[in-house]
This record gives C-alpha cells, sequence and structure tokens, in this order.
C-alpha cells in the first residue's frame, strides 16, 4: 500500500465517522449503554483522537505519555468527553496532520521502517497504521452501535458512507 493510498483508506473511514459524529444528540453526551461503557462524549473524544498524531510519535518513538500515565488514562473514569462540535474539529484537524505526517515519509519510509508503541507493539511502520485505522473502524462501529440503541436513523449507508 502507497502513502497515497493509506491516506484514501483512512478517509473512507473518515467520511462516515464524520456523519455519525454529528448525529450525536447534543444532549445525550453522557449517555452509555452500561455502567462500564464510555459515554457517548468520551467515545466521539475517544474516536477523534489524532491518527496523524499517532504515526508522528510511531515515528519519532517520542510519546506523550509514560506506559503508566497510559495505563492510568484509559480507566473508564478519567477519559475525557468532548462535544460534537469540538469532535468533528478534532478530525478534520487529523486529516490535515496525516497528510502532512505522510508527506514527509518516503514510500520506503512508510512500507519498511520499524515501529514500536510503549504498549509493546512493534512491526513495520505500514502494518501499525494500518492497526490504527482498524482501532478508529471499530470504535467507529461502537458509535454507530450507540446511534443505534437511541433510536437513531442508522443504516449500513451511514456505517460505510454509501
Amino acid at each position: 500500500m502507497t502513502k497515497n493510498e493509506f491516506y484514501d483508506f483512512v478517509m473512507a473511514a473518515f467520511r462516515p465517522a464524520q456523519t455519525l459524529i454529528g448525529m450525536v444528540p447534543a444532549d445525550q453526551l453522557e449517555w452509555r449503554p452500561g455502567p462500564k461503557f464510555m459515554s457517548l462524549g468520551q467515545l466521539i473524544n475517544h474516536l477523534t483522537e489524532p491518527l496523524g498524531d499517532g504515526l508522528r510519535c510511531l515515528i519519532t518513538n517520542q510519546w506523550p505519555f509514560t506506559p503508566e500515565q497510559m495505563e492510568e488514562g484509559m480507566k473508564l473514569e478519567n477519559l475525557p468527553s468532548c462535544n460534537v462540535e469540538q469532535a468533528l474539529e478534532r478530525l478534520a484537524k487529523d486529516k490535515a496532520t496525516l497528510r502532512e505526517v505522510l508527506d514527509g515519509l518516503s514510500e520506503e519510509g512508510f512500507a519498511q521502517m520499524t515501529v514500536s508503541t510503549p504498549w509493546g507493539w512493534k512491526g513495520k511502520l505500514e502494518v501499525l497504521a494500518l492497526s490504527f485505522r482498524e482501532h478508529f473502524t471499530n470504535h467507529k462501529m461502537q458509535l454507530f452501535t450507540y446511534l443505534k440503541l437511541l433510536g437513531l436513523p442508522v443504516n449500513t449507508e451511514t456505517l460505510y458512507g454509501a
């Protein structure tokens, strides 16, 4: 996969995610399907954690947290929340950041650079980048499910952006 193909692959997930985020009712940001689930506000905040900055961290191996801080920050009670406008702004910013990060790499660097994460993943940048996109996709499906549980009109077209 080339850098441009990867960017297009990410954008194919971002487009329906924008639609889904835009459907979140402002008065339901604290709603959660059960006590051990993220709230809608936490979920849209987590969904829009930057992929571009994540790839930059992989490339530079400079992370804004220690493994201990990450573990503490991932506890449900510590997960930050945001509103729809903030989530959409974050997603728009990440598009530009991702493009910038990819433009700073050679095709060979994207395909062959060996990188690692503080949580123990190690491998080729391209493969870990695909894993980051998969993580995004999983949370996009989680948001779809939340909206479906709230009775909002979501379907296959809203999930995949057909």
